[in-house]
């Protein structure tokens, strides 16, 4: 009989789908999948006017009362082996504890840095293992060092562009700015699009190079904007040291990467004929050598440590250790 693996992560752009594909097909495990932000939908339009008078008069939300209860019934159904969750503090108290108790190993994933995301601290204790991908995070926290990955290996399509650029609205976006305007200024063919809510309108005046969109790409189809491009473009956030999932994909893909991540100097796929760092977007330079110079392709070896096989392995071993 199949051991179980309770998989417990939020629905934000789709990285909780990709993840539990890969838990199904590189495990030997029977996964179970819960999103823990997807929404409740109503039964009827009778329920959706008394969800109206609770929140006005009882200030309830039957849409999060119901989405808890149908977590818990899920949990409450069965054993596991063992319990794999990201962004615990989704959860209720009750409904984590439940998991947790369920389980017979524990493994969170931090999928964000604790700068970023500061709660994530009171989340270490319980579990009996922390994965993070932030380096000063597991050296402050004691946490358990895990790369990010890629999961689509070789795509290819007609080059139409030298460096294409994926993202959501933050505090990059002065930075982001100043690089595509650059990229105007001295022909370099680039594109890109910016993920905003309506309600939040982006303040910057953007290039004519960049879209806005209102509705976020898949993290399972966002590989796919990278495919008619030379380079990918990874503009890092400014309180996280780990690297983002763009530098993964950039090796999946055969792309070029230009980042302004230093910390990639000491991964061992770095390289600067496929990698340009950009320490200062006030002060920097592209060089037309980098652009139009062929993609070095690493070591299979190299390549497939970063595979989503290989780090589906790494965590599982964790606990059949």
């Amino acid at each position: 009989m199949k051991k179980k693996l309770l998989f417990i992560a939020p629905g934000y752009y789709g990285f909780n789908d990709v993840v539990f594909k890969g838990l199904v097909k590189y495990s030997d495990y029977n996964v179970i999948h819960i999103n823990s932000t997807a929404a409740y939908q109503y039964k009827n339009f009778l329920e959706k006017v008394y969800n109206f008078f609770l929140k006005t008069f009882l200030r309830k939300n039957i849409k999060h009362i119901k989405k808890g209860e149908h977590i818990k019934n899920i949990i409450n159904n069965a054993e596991y082996d063992l319990l794999l969750i990201n962004r615990p503090d989704v959860l209720s108290d009750e409904n984590l504890q439940s998991a947790i108790k369920r389980s017979k190993f524990s493994i969170v994933l931090f999928w964000d840095s604790i700068e970023k995301i500061p709660e994530q601290k009171n989340y270490i204790q319980p579990f009996d293992i922390c994965f993070s991908f932030d380096s000063s995070d597991c050296k402050n926290y004691n946490l358990k060092y895990i790369t990010n990955f890629y999961f689509i290996k070789n795509k290819s399509k007609q080059i139409n562009y030298d460096i294409s650029y994926l993202a959501t609205s933050d505090d990059r976006m002065p930075e982001t700015v100043q690089l595509f305007n650059y990229f105007l200024e001295n022909n370099i063919s680039a594109k890109g699009k910016i993920f905003t809510y309506k309600s939040r309108p982006i303040k910057e005046k953007l290039p004519t190079t960049i879209e806005v969109i209102n509705e976020t790409i898949p993290f399972s189809e966002s590989y796919k904007y990278y495919l008619d491009s030379k380079i990918i473009l990874d503009i890092a956030h400014p309180h996280q040291k780990g690297l983002s999932f763009r530098p993964y994909e950039a090796i999946g893909l055969n792309k070029k990467l230009i980042t302004t991540n230093e910390e990639i100097v000491k991964y061992d796929f770095y390289n600067p004929e496929n990698i340009l760092i950009i320490k200062d977007s006030n002060n920097f330079s592209i060089p037309k050598s980098f652009i139009e110079s062929e993609y070095l392709e690493p070591d299979q070896q190299i390549k497939e440590k970063y595979y989503i096989k290989n780090w589906i392995n790494i965590i599982l071993s964790a606990y059949e250790k």
